[in-house]
């Protein structure tokens, strides 16, 4: 079972790798881009959600209200209301 990890743990983890980038720049060496990559795309997956929880709440909810007023806009066009006198 895995350990729930903090968000400073995470934030933790996204500032090594990022170091570990940037030494990798002046190294060049590939397979260090391989580990780096597979690294971030955990924290993407795993660590987004809890680094940046207010982010994902506000976006969703900001999502939400654009997909309630698209569903109105397009009942309204559908039901041809619009242009009627």
């Amino acid at each position: 079972m895995m350990k729930r990890v903090s968000r400073l743990e995470w934030f933790g983890l996204l500032y090594a790798i990022i170091l570990l980038f940037l030494l990798n720049l002046s190294l060049q060496v590939s397979f260090l881009n391989i580990v780096i990559i597979g690294i971030a795309v955990i924290i993407y997956k795993y660590g987004s959600p809890i680094m940046f929880k207010e982010y994902e709440e506000k976006r969703k909810k900001k999502l939400n209200d654009s997909q309630v007023i698209k569903d109105a806009a397009r009942e309204v066009l559908a039901s041809g209301k619009l242009f009627k006198k």
